[in-house]
């Protein structure tokens, strides 16, 4: 008897990639609740309704002998944020292991990991955006007082796509979190070096 597998992601795009990724290494697609959108550290975190059922969520599946994977994104500091999860793990009396986000060993989010494994052929891309940035820290506006904001990471990744595919309603749907295919080897590159961790990681979890 297969052991049931709940991962815990933080959103939407998390789980798309996830979905696609699994299936990429170990052709499996899993089934779509498998894959639990849980809002990140601060709901998991938080004694409200959501973070409860999350919990219970966890606890269940280990009752019934289950996996539980978490996978986050480590924000800014990788250490931190590990040690904030495991104590919660501790202090809950819930099993699960835990990979974070870009490699599993420096700050950052899954936006970092995307970036490092677009297709080799699209790097011009990411510089145009670079030059960008360093423009609008250049910049000042007139009766504005404090500096002018960087677009996030997500809007980064909007824009990468979106210079890439066409300009009919069809095409822009394939822009956002859900719609994205990220078997799309003009776009990605999911045999990239970068996500060699996260390949261990699943494969030792999920076989």
């Amino acid at each position: 008897m297969e052991r049931p597998i709940n991962i815990f992601v933080e959103g939407i795009a998390d789980i798309k990639f996830i979905h696609d990724y699994i299936n990429h290494i170990l052709h499996l697609e899993l089934p779509e609740n498998d894959v639990i959108n849980s809002g990140g550290w601060t709901n998991l975190n938080s004694k409200k309704e959501k973070g409860e059922l999350i919990l219970n969520k966890m606890v269940s599946n280990s009752d019934n002998n289950g996996v539980n994977l978490i996978i986050f994104d480590a924000d800014s500091n990788y250490e931190n944020r590990r040690t904030e999860i495991l104590k919660w793990g501790t202090d809950n009396s819930v099993q699960f292991e835990l990979f974070l986000f870009p490699n599993n060993s420096l700050p950052g989010a899954l936006e970092d990991l995307l970036e490092k494994i677009i297709n080799p052929n699209n790097v011009p891309i990411f510089d145009c955006w670079t030059d960008f940035e360093k423009c609008i820290q250049t910049k000042s506006i007139k009766g504005r007082t404090t500096p002018l904001t960087i677009p996030a990471k997500k809007t980064k990744i909007y824009g990468y796509l979106e210079t890439l595919l066409g300009t009919s309603k069809s095409e822009k749907e394939k822009i956002k979190e859900r719609e994205r295919n990220y078997n799309e080897q003009s776009h990605w590159n999911l045999d990239s070096e970068f996500l060699g961790p996260l390949k261990d990681f699943l494969i030792q979890n999920i076989k």
